[in-house]
Parts: structure tokens; sequence; C-alpha cells
């Protein structure tokens, strides 16, 4: 079998936030998904706005069957949430397409930190799933 290499982008500003997804993921690598043979990367940057960028300068060097941006953005009192929580996916998404490539968004988009919590102890195997269903459409 063919090892597939993926990578896991983290945008480790909610450190909390970022070990549930992260701990989803790789639960599932090693249990649900482990027969795949993935190999994944992870690479960390300072917020989801940094993650564009970053995978952007990553596949200019490294080539990646599938990849999996961790993060999150929690609302607050100004506009500063709206910008990056759409800067971010609008950049996946371009990012995708420009290197055909399929790119999962884990970057979850709450009103408080307890909703991050809660939603980000299963986000990451979705998105996992999500990605090999890419990576399977793709083959």
């Amino acid at each position: 079998m063919t090892t597939q290499k993926i990578l896991i982008i983290d945008a480790y500003y909610y450190d909390e936030v970022s070990t549930n997804l992260l701990d989803g993921i790789n639960s599932a690598l090693s249990g649900e998904f482990k027969d795949l043979n993935l190999n994944p990367d992870y690479i960390v940057v300072a917020g989801a706005l940094e993650i564009p960028q970053a995978i952007n300068l990553v596949l200019k060097k490294v080539h990646y069957d599938g990849i999996i941006a961790v993060g999150c953005v929690i609302r607050g009192e100004t506009s500063h949430y709206d910008i990056v929580a759409d800067n971010s996916a609008r950049g996946i998404m371009e990012l995708s397409f420009k290197y055909n490539i399929p790119i999962t968004n884990a970057i979850l988009t709450v009103d408080n930190y307890d909703q991050a919590i809660v939603r980000s102890k299963d986000r990451g195997q979705h998105a996992l799933k999500a990605l090999i269903g890419l990576m399977n459409i793709g083959a």
C-alpha cells in the first residue's frame, strides 16, 4: 500500500481547542483509518490568518496528498473575527484550487470559548474523514 503524505497545520492560539482537534485527528489516524497508511507532518503557526500563507509557502516546496487546517476564531467585540474567519476560509479554498489538492477546514468559528471546547471534541475527526473522502475522489 502506498503511503499518502498529509499536512496538519495548526494555529495553536487557543491551545486547549487545538489539542482537542489534534487528538481527534490523531485518534482517527491510529484507529479507524490506520489501514490507510497516512503519514502526517505537522506545522504550527500563530493564528488562523497565517494558515493560508503557510500552506502556500509549504506547497511551493513540498507535495502533500491532502491538508487539514486546524484552529479557532472566537467572536469578539470588533470586526476582526469576520476578517479572520472570512479570509482564512477563502485563502484555504483558493489554495486548494491553485494547487489541485484537497484541504479541509477545521478552523472553528464560534461565539465563545466554552462553545469552542465543546465543538473541538469531534471536529478533528470530521475534518480527517472529509479529507479522506476528497482524496478518494481525486484518486
